[in-house]
């Protein structure tokens, strides 16, 4: 801790964005490498015949892309064959050990191994890591960064054991394949970064994929399979704060806090919205015939996690709004997922109703104060122009794309400013230029827009006098 103490001067919000831009770039340099490419050579320009006769193309781009997309908990790929067919064991671990750091955050794994060997902090260490952490209350940062590695650990635990079952279903005579299956399985889906090890295909079960020939000999086994992962993502896009507040058994549903509510209500809307929505646009009317499990995987996938139990291009444009709107909004704050977050969403539509219907905007027994309002407003503003601004570049680089229309361009970005990973078979057909566009995106939705303007933000200025209130035509 003491470089931090030296490095006072360093605004925390700098400090987060340089640790995750070292992470991806150290990532990056070791995926290129021969221990961590399935061909054994370096990758930095690499074009060779796979397996399966496929000719495949990798470069550094494809290797850094890779390495944004782990950090920051996406699940974007640009192999075509995905990461389970291109990288080696030795590959895979190095991009699950990147959506660990990426999911905590690099500043609470730091301060986690830091405070094993040393106890106590200063009090200005405890402020700097809390405004790092976003935590309110800088005096328990260290227990509370204990909490959520400590719940992570647990959580990723349980799933490398639900998984195990199905895993030497799958891998009956490959028990070291089959641990690794459901280690790496548990860890993606909690940290909600939608990477797997079954190839380009994802969760798909179709009879040429591994979880097809499951889901026709083992029903109960995929479907089980597929349960528990929506259960990993659900509670990992759930902010830290209300596990520990709903899992204290300290308190009753009336006594949660406001916070707490408006986390689980908001989820819970948006999931059970999400999926009805989805079976009716694409279960009962639409040209595919998702089934109910399709259709709730959907709603939860959506949720920034990325798996895909079905082809994305083959949603209904109603389909695909949905999803986008649920991509968009996330997870919540203080949790391994990405997106404006359920809280943002939530304060902004109470705020807009509550001003149409002229009251103050109140909900749960609690007013919310107008810095709140306007943060939620400028946040989700901001995100709808930085998508908006990826859109018209990726239409731009890939003018001349045959593969490339508005709805799989707009379903892209979407999908990488809210950290989600799903494509609709568009990631590895992009140019150069629109994979760079997908890498910011991804970083700026991972780390939140605010963060990096918070860098740029001076302290707020303090006057002896106030300027005349001034109101004018709007609308």
């Amino acid at each position: 801790m003491s470089k931090i103490k030296n490095k006072k001067s360093l605004s925390p919000y700098l400090l987060v964005i340089i640790s995750f831009l070292v992470v991806i770039i150290v990532g990056s340099f070791l995926l290129t490498t021969p221990f961590a490419q399935a061909s054994g050579k370096w990758a930095f320009n690499l074009t060779y015949t796979a397996a399966n006769g496929e000719t495949i193309h990798v470069t550094y781009l494809d290797c850094l892309f890779t390495a944004v997309s782990a950090t920051c908990v996406t699940g974007l790929c640009t192999f075509s064959q995905g990461i389970g067919n291109t990288l080696t064991l030795t590959g895979q671990i190095i991009v699950l050990i990147m959506i660990q750091i990426g999911g905590l955050g690099f500043i609470t794994v730091l301060t986690f191994v830091v405070t094993l060997f040393k106890s106590k902090l200063q009090f200005k260490d405890r402020v700097f890591l809390s405004q790092a952490l976003n935590a309110t209350n800088f005096a328990d940062v260290v227990k509370f960064v204990r909490k959520i590695v400590v719940i992570s650990l647990i959580c990723e635990s349980i799933g490398f054991l639900l998984g195990l079952p199905v895993v030497f279903i799958l891998y009956p005579d490959n028990i070291g394949k089959a641990l690794w299956t459901s280690l790496f399985t548990s860890i993606s889906a909690f940290n909600n970064a939608g990477f797997d090890t079954f190839g380009s295909t994802s969760l798909i079960a179709d009879s040429t994929t591994i979880l097809g020939t499951l889901k026709e000999g083992t029903t109960w086994a995929y479907y089980y399979y597929l349960s528990y992962i929506m259960v990993l993502i659900v509670v990992g896009g759930l902010s830290f704060l209300v596990i520990l507040e709903v899992f204290s058994f300290k308190k009753s549903a009336k006594q949660f806090s406001a916070f707490t509510k408006i986390v689980l209500t908001t989820n819970a809307i948006l999931l059970l919205s999400g999926w009805l929505i989805f079976y009716l646009t694409d279960g009962l009317f639409g040209s595919v015939k998702i089934s109910v499990f399709d259709a709730l995987f959907q709603s939860v996938t959506c949720r920034t996690a990325g798996f895909a139990t079905f082809d994305q291009d083959t949603l209904s444009t109603a389909g695909r709004t949905m999803s986008c709107f649920l991509m968009f909004v996330g997870g919540s704050p203080l949790s391994t997922a990405g997106g404006i977050k359920t809280t943002t969403v939530f304060i902004v539509f109470v705020a807009i109703f509550s001003h149409l219907k002229g009251r103050r905007v109140v909900s749960f027994n609690r007013e919310y104060s107008s810095n709140t309002i306007l943060k939620g407003m400028t946040l989700m503003v901001i995100a709808i122009l930085v998508i908006s601004l990826a859109f018209v570049g990726v239409s731009t680089f890939e003018r001349n794309n045959a593969s490339v229309n508005t709805e799989r361009a707009f379903f892209e970005v979407f999908s990488a400013f809210g950290t989600v990973g799903l494509t609709a078979n568009l990631t590895p057909l992009l140019g150069v230029g629109s994979k760079i566009i997908l890498c910011v995106l991804m970083f700026l939705g991972r780390l939140g827009p605010m963060t990096f303007f918070q860098v740029f933000k001076n302290n707020v200025e303090v006057g002896h006098f106030k300027y005349i209130e001034e109101d004018f035509l709007v609308g």
